[in-house]
């Protein structure tokens, strides 16, 4: 059997594997087909060796001037980023109707990012592209966002982030691995936003969407629950499987955004199987106690 840093290295392998191999190959390209992948964008030549080059996009049914003017707008307390607002537009609900003030965007122009951060915009095509990137030059990030009829009727909108190499001896190194970590969740309901509101039906529901923030975090931490298992338990076959189950849940659960009552279901299983190695221990050990007379007296 394992040792305790054997299963230890053993649990950190586990977590490696699944993020690097499973869920972030997935999250780069959410929505993305092949060749949307494969196509060059304006703005890719702002870093062209990125460490986190992801590719995201959504159908909406409306052509691209029925699009445009909601990109433009966008932006940290303009018209928000039509997600998570009480994360990323200080509790200001993004917008649900097209604002004058903020449709005469040009080259040169900044966006707000977030709280003191904004990114340049480096290129422009009305009704095609929107390119902004941070203020570092060639070694910066970059954002594109770009529009692509299908027919008459249906759009794709790509949203493509590039970031530079990561900065491992910069204080803000944590910011960055989190990025690489929570961007997806962020711009996938940035997309949705934008879907919603460019189609004309009401976007999700504030109390949706943060509720099942609540619980793919609760699913994550019975993932991390059931790795501490992993790691002081006796057995080893069973932690196993428990660890792989309850961590294709959680992936399952942010990668497929099922809604909010499959949220619940799959999180109590995460939290069930985290308490069934536990609960067989405590059933075996009690056997133990009654069929050794010794052990009684």
């Amino acid at each position: 059997m394992l040792n305790r840093l054997g299963r230890f290295v053993l649990a950190i392998g586990l977590v490696a594997i699944g993020y690097l191999l499973i869920y972030r190959p997935l999250q780069l390209r959410w929505g993305a087909a092949p060749e949307e992948i494969r196509r060059a964008m304006p703005g890719d030549e702002i870093q062209s060796t990125p460490v986190f080059n992801a590719t995201r996009a959504i159908t909406i049914q409306a052509r691209p001037e029925a699009i445009w003017p909601w990109l433009v707008q966008i932006g940290y307390r303009r018209a928000g980023w039509y997600g998570y607002d009480w994360i990323d537009n200080d509790g200001v609900p993004s917008s649900t109707q097209i604002l004058p003030k903020w449709q005469q965007l040009k080259v040169g122009d900044s966006i707000p990012i977030w709280k003191n951060i904004d990114f340049p915009i480096v290129a422009m095509e009305p009704n095609r592209t929107l390119v902004f990137a941070s203020r570092n030059g060639a070694n910066g990030n970059s954002m594109a966002l770009g529009l692509y009829p299908l027919d008459a009727q249906r759009t794709r909108l790509v949203w493509r982030t590039r970031l530079a190499p990561y900065a491992w001896k910069s204080p803000w190194i944590a910011t960055q691995l989190f990025t690489d970590l929570a961007d997806f969740i962020a711009v996938r309901q940035n997309l949705l936003g934008i879907k919603a509101r460019a189609e004309g039906v009401p976007p999700e529901s504030p109390f949706n969407m943060y509720a099942e923030l609540f619980l793919w975090l609760a699913a994550f931490l019975a993932f991390l629950a059931t790795e501490i298992t992993l790691i002081f338990s006796h057995g080893l076959l069973r932690p196993l499987i428990v660890v792989a189950t309850a961590g294709s849940a959680t992936v399952f659960l942010v990668l497929v955004k099922p809604g909010l009552l499959i949220c619940v279901l799959v999180t109590l299983l995460a939290w069930a199987l985290f308490l069934w190695p536990r609960r067989e221990r405590k059933y075996c050990d009690a056997l133990q106690t009654t069929s050794n007379p010794l052990r009684n007296s």
